[in-house]
């Protein structure tokens, strides 16, 4: 782990790199156990990739309609 601006990061080696087929573009989730001693890094998979991206750009062009829908 490293200091990286404000925040920390994990190196990954480039054999694990290179087994887990990332690039710089992969989407990563990060699940942390109940009683925080683990972290668990997972691959998201790219439909699930689309699907996110897809929501963010719902919520970009229709973020005032959903806040206005949560007042109700």
């Amino acid at each position: 782990m490293f200091k990286n601006g404000n925040s920390f990061a994990f190196r990954v080696s480039k054999k694990d790199r290179e087994a887990l087929n990332a690039t710089s573009e992969t989407s990563f989730e990060k699940i942390v156990s109940p009683d925080g001693r683990e972290i668990t890094f997972r691959k998201v998979a790219d439909e699930q990739t689309d699907l996110l991206a897809m929501a963010d750009h719902i919520l970009d062009q229709h973020g005032d309609l959903l806040k206005r829908l949560e007042d109700l």
